[in-house]
């Protein structure tokens, strides 16, 4: 594990991964599959998975800033 990023951020990425590309990978078999509508659903399902993974990297890089000032 690299220096100074805490564990909670590399479980955060694996879900965030796994979930981002489940969803796209879910998305793109009902578009192939003419499901319009449930393809949407899946491509949106991308979103939250991406916004957990921006949200705990800001929170490491804020939690490390403010325990290197003095």
């Amino acid at each position: 594990m690299p220096e100074g990023i805490p564990p909670y951020v590399l479980v955060a990425r694996i879900g965030s991964i796994l979930g981002m590309s489940f969803s796209l990978a879910i998305g793109l078999l009902f578009l192939l599959g003419g499901f319009i509508v449930p393809s949407l659903v899946a491509f949106a399902a991308f979103v939250p998975s991406f916004g957990l993974m921006a949200y705990v990297e800001r929170k490491a890089s804020r939690d490390r800033a403010a325990t290197q000032r003095p």
